[in-house]
């Protein structure tokens, strides 16, 4: 109709308006669709574009540009609307901050506001209608019947004025104008108000601002907020810089349960235990007469029995409450105790034996050196050499104890001649200590730790004669005893717990590389047969990952005598006795291995050209594949690895 055309023609006039308006100033409207520019009910009519808004010299852009034409090609300064087509969404960019800054300018003028707002006697003048929308405490207190939704002015309680002040400008500009002084104040008032984001800005402030001389501080108001992960990141400070937190002092700020927190985490960044122990004595006597009854607690929560002897007779038994308190007098007992029974220590693990760290290392015994290898940080740490040489022992690790047994008589490469030797590292004190020898010499066995007492050595070889012997060391009696025997004698062989029973794979019999699988029951003491692998192999490696087996990488021999790799890697489901074939294959054989949640790591080993590897690879059970993690400057031979916790600074 004509009054519908000249509306349409009178919104052309003003979009041409426009386009002059924003021809003199750089515009800012932002396209959020990639489609022609439309008015809807014009018709096929075009206009011009006035001579202001014409296209500006080569290379520029008009400030509205579309494609498409009516007609006729388009020119940049014509524009042409079709009607049917959809609208675009255009904003201005700035819109959104001029209309804060304008709100707050009433706000600050004290117009059009509705509602007053008192803190600490003073009175703030506000809108309503922007406070529901910043606040979930305003929106309830207004949208549920409640008095305060019909009132005029409003008394905030628990809150300062200062607070409220900084809040209600970030609730009409956003920004918030924060120091350490103020970040309390500020916080606490937008905690009692529920704008969220006004907190997790404090809480970015604070993060930032952390530092020796304010974080048992900054641990008090996290607590006092319930601010978990902000709490957990001044934890991990403190953590990380206990020692520096006992040097300036601030230590004596921590409060008993706060302290002991600290103490009690295997993330605590001390270089040894003694500091951890003198850090309580410090503590206490800040308030002796007050703390004292806390001290029991706060020694449960230092590891004695990782102080060497001398530290115990020498620093702690002379301080008096160490005597006079018996909580104290009694983990000083257990510590001194724990000294005197050498071989009896794998049992008598407590958390106050633990290593402190967090972090776990690839631990190998190889070319007569123990080599460790942080998974966590790559750092590379050469430990302290067994007294006697190594030549190819079997490993295993029982309580974080490595335990090194059987292996070559000598360097000699051409000697058949095993030993029975055994020996034991404590990771604790990086000391060895030799244990009672194994009844027969074994090498090309397999060693495994049953339970948390007792290690088995099986099968093996010494000089020409293949071994079927089992026996059983007893940690607490320092004995090995015999158990009954396999069924057939056999080296190379691989062994594994996995459900408290004890699995025995492949190996090399008398007439060959076989695939069988069995299994020794604890409780009866026999062995039985299971389904056999779908590979025969030997020198290979298997590992329990959950309850399931999986068997990686050994080597058959040709008609010659030459070793032929075996690259399927096979699982096994106990329950089902029943073996599957992964994807995923690998060669490498006379690896060491161990297990770190689902990955089982292999260290070194002969690769497919017959060289030994100087690298760390890792089978992802999960993922079904092989990744290299790292390449080590010396090549490991051996089946030689185990994993352990090491102390922070080895």
């Amino acid at each position: 109709t004509s009054m519908e055309m000249e509306g349409a023609n009178q919104q052309l006039l003003q979009a041409e308006q426009q386009a002059v308006a924003d021809s003199q100033q750089p515009p800012s409207l932002l396209l959020q669709q990639q489609q022609p520019l439309v008015l809807g009910g014009l018709g096929s009519r075009r206009k011009r574009w006035p001579e202001t808004s014409r296209a500006p010299s080569a290379g520029g852009v008009s400030p509205l540009s579309t494609s498409g034409g009516c007609g006729g090609a388009a020119t940049s300064s014509e524009k042409c609307f079709k009607a049917g087509q959809e609208s675009r969404m255009v904003s201005a960019a700035g819109y959104p901050a001029k209309l804060l800054s304008q709100l707050n300018l009433l706000r600050l003028c004290s117009d059009y506001c509705d509602l007053t707002l008192s803190a600490g006697g003073v009175q703030f003048p506000v809108h309503k209608n922007v406070l529901v929308a910043s606040s979930d405490y305003f929106r309830a207190a207004f949208s549920s019947g409640m008095r305060e939704a019909g009132a005029s002015c409003l008394e905030l309680k628990g809150v300062t004025a200062e607070g409220l002040q900084a809040v209600l400008e970030f609730v009409y500009t956003g920004s918030l104008a924060l120091s350490v002084d103020r970040a309390e104040d500020i916080l606490n008032t937008a905690s009692h108000l529920q704008i969220s984001e006004a907190v997790q800005l404090c809480i970015r402030f604070l993060q930032l601002a952390l530092s020796l001389d304010n974080c048992v501080e900054l641990l008090n108001l996290s607590e006092l907020y319930c601010l978990d992960e902000f709490g957990s990141n001044v934890r991990t400070f403190l953590l990380e810089n206990f020692e520096d937190l006992c040097r300036c002092g601030a230590l004596q700020r921590l409060t008993a349960a706060q302290l002991s927190d600290l103490l009690g985490d295997n993330r605590l960044r001390v270089a040894g235990e003694y500091l951890v122990f003198f850090a309580v004595v410090q503590w206490l006597e800040h308030e002796p007469d007050s703390r004292l009854p806390a001290v029991g607690d706060l020694i449960d929560q230092v590891r004695l029995p990782l102080l060497s002897g001398e530290h115990l007779v020498e620093k702690v038994s002379c301080i008096g409450f160490m005597r006079d308190v018996p909580a104290c007098s009694d983990r000083l007992t257990e510590a001194k105790d724990y000294h005197l029974v050498v071989n009896k220590q794998p049992v008598m693990q407590t958390p106050r034996t633990r290593v402190r760290n967090h972090q776990r290392s690839v631990v190998m015994c190889h070319a007569e050196n123990l080599e460790a290898f942080n998974l966590a940080t790559k750092r590379h740490a050469f430990l302290k050499d067994c007294a006697v040489p190594l030549y190819n022992p079997c490993i295993c690790e029982l309580a974080n104890f490595l335990y090194a047994c059987g292996g070559r008589y000598d360097g000699n490469e051409a000697s058949e001649m095993a030993s029975a030797r055994c020996f034991r590292y404590d990771p604790r004190f990086d000391a060895w200590h030799e244990l009672v020898p194994m009844n027969e010499a074994r090498k090309d066995f397999a060693l495994v730790a049953t339970g948390n007492s007792c290690l088995m050595a099986i099968g093996g070889q010494d000089e020409n004669m293949v071994m079927c012997t089992v026996e059983r060391l007893c940690i607490a009696t320092g004995e090995w005893r015999f158990l009954p025997s396999l069924q057939h004698a056999v080296y190379c062989h691989a062994a594994a717990v996995c459900d408290s029973r004890v699995f025995v794979s492949g190996g090399q019999r008398y007439d060959g590389y076989c695939d069988s699988l069995i299994c020794y029951e604890p409780d009866s003491e026999l062995w039985a047969s299971r389904a056999a692998m779908l590979n025969k192999r030997g020198n290979h490696i298997m590992e329990c990952v959950g309850s399931r087996l999986f068997v990686l990488g050994g080597n058959v021999e040709d008609i010659y005598g030459f070793p032929v790799p075996v690259t399927p890697i096979e699982s096994y489901n106990s329950i089902a006795d029943q073996w599957t074939l992964l994807r995923c294959s690998i060669t490498i054989r006379e690896a060491g291995s161990c297990v770190l949640d689902s990955r089982i790591y292999i260290a070194g080993g002969l690769d497919g050209e017959n060289y030994y590897s100087h690298s760390l690879q890792v089978y992802d059970t999960q993922k079904d594949e092989v990744q290299l993690v790292e390449r080590f400057p010396t090549r490991i031979y051996g089946r030689v690895c185990c994993l352990m916790t090491l102390p922070q600074g080895l």
